[in-house]
């Protein structure tokens, strides 16, 4: 419930007010002086003021100057015996919220806190969506490579500075594009996206600038362009190292000159975005092939970010299997599953061409297929079990190679005959996974040794 002050110098209207609203079950206090109300204001925290506009110590519009530059959330109604038109825009001007004229309306009183406690239920309700975006796209890991990543992100996003984000395929640049913009200024406004890569040259001026009717074969209705779109927000062009040299001209001059037209248009238009950039390309090695434009380059290039390969941060592996796994049965409706070390120890020893993106898509396959508790190397996909086998073949010779093989293969039997082949019993008492020791057997094709009598 919001928690009110009245401040007035009747205390009658005080106490009535008080009382009224107690009986609503919010809670209320009062004070007849603009200096204990002002005190009061910063020893308790309050969400609504009733402040009357004629007080001993102090006018309530400049009092309202005051409280607001120090309160700047609280709302504040106006109370007067002397309304007039002047008064009441003066206080909206200066930030009240309402204005009300004496004498007072009880019921209009508690029809304004209705309103205003259901505009802070809807504002709290805004905030933790926000909030939990943010976290959908905070950046996971702990390695020097992202933690110097999230400080720059955290220092540069509060500001309108223009970003280039370079890093491969996959590695998540517009996840921090995304995040960048839910950190701004902008955070309300339009995230708006155009992938370079994935529209043709000749379609491209048209989403970006929009197009007016009639402008060509089949334009049969007016088109906002996507910079339009973006107008007070952020435009985040993806892969701009795919785009024709012809587009890279348009949009020099768009950055330059902060207008452009609608194709087939010619009335100027202006559109205050921030602009974010990214790329998988060198642009500086695309500068020397003639393939960008170098003034584009520096006219984009603001503050560059990085985002590192999955193998230049190998210890983040571990946190991002389990971030994902969890993601993944919670979505599939799955109990959550655990990851044997020696699978742990295989995702660590691969490059990752495909970097996050990779490994997110095999994590989700994996808890998807896999039918045991634990996930193991057996449901990993071929090519990482094949790298498991090209370790062992490089670290060993052929000879030791052998005589372990052998070595392994007979206390494996021995265990599993000991056992009458309790798969569950020999695989604790070789202290190795249940389905680590199904591949073993089918590695070594030990059915063939079990005897007839053991079988059951």
């Amino acid at each position: 419930m919001a928690r009110i002050l009245i401040i007035d110098d009747e205390k009658g209207i005080c106490t009535a007010i008080k009382d009224i609203l107690e009986d609503e079950g919010y809670a209320a206090d009062y004070a007849l002086t603009f200096a204990d109300g002002f005190a009061q204001l910063k020893k308790n925290v309050y969400d609504i003021l009733f402040l009357d506009i004629w007080l001993p110590d102090k006018d309530g519009i400049d009092g309202l100057r005051d409280i607001k530059s120090y309160f700047p959330d609280l709302e504040v109604v106006i109370i007067s015996g002397h309304g007039n038109i002047e008064n009441a825009v003066e206080a909206t001007r200066r930030g009240a919220y309402d204005f009300l004229e004496k004498p007072l309306s009880l019921e209009r009183i508690l029809l304004i806190v209705k309103h205003l406690t259901d505009k802070f239920q809807l504002m709290h309700v805004l905030r933790e969506t926000r909030s939990d975006l943010i976290k959908k796209y905070d950046i996971i890991g702990v390695s020097r490579p992202i933690t110097e990543l999230k400080k720059k992100i955290e220092k540069i996003a509060p500001t309108n500075a223009w970003v280039l984000i370079n890093g491969e395929n996959g590695t998540g640049k517009e996840h921090v594009a995304r995040l960048i913009h839910m950190l701004s200024r902008r955070s309300k406004e339009a995230f708006v996206e155009i992938n370079c890569a994935a529209i043709p040259s000749e379609l491209l001026e048209t989403e970006m600038f929009g197009h007016e009717k009639g402008s060509f074969t089949g334009a049969v209705s007016q088109k906002t362009g996507k910079f339009e779109e973006a107008d007070n927000g952020t435009l985040f062009l993806d892969e701009i190292g795919d785009m024709s040299q012809p587009s890279q001209a348009k949009l020099l001059r768009v950055l330059e000159n902060n207008s452009f037209t609608r194709v087939g248009g010619n009335a100027p238009i202006k559109s205050d975005f921030r602009l974010i950039t990214a790329t998988n390309k060198n642009l500086e090695e695309e500068i020397e092939s003639g393939s960008f434009r170098e003034d584009l380059y520096y006219r984009i290039n603001v503050v560059p970010l990085t985002v590192p390969p999955l193998r230049e941060r190998k210890e983040d592996i571990p946190i991002l299997m389990q971030y994902f796994i969890r993601e993944a049965c919670s979505l599939n409706g799955l109990e959550l599953k655990k990851v044997s070390f020696q699978l742990m120890e295989l995702f660590m020893a691969f490059e990752w061409p495909g970097n996050v993106r990779q490994l997110k898509n095999l994590i989700e396959r994996m808890v998807v297929l896999s039918e045991h508790e634990t996930m193991d190397i057996d449901d990993a996909p071929d090519f990482l079990r094949a790298l498991e086998e090209e370790k062992f073949d490089s670290e060993n010779g052929a000879a030791l190679r052998n005589a372990k093989e052998n070595f392994e293969k007979q206390y494996i039997l021995q265990t599993l005959q000991a056992n009458d082949w309790n798969i569950s019993q020999s695989a604790k008492i070789l202290e190795i996974e249940r389905t680590y020791l199904h591949r073993k057997i089918k590695v070594y094709g030990l059915e063939k040794y079990k005897p007839a009598e053991g079988r059951g």
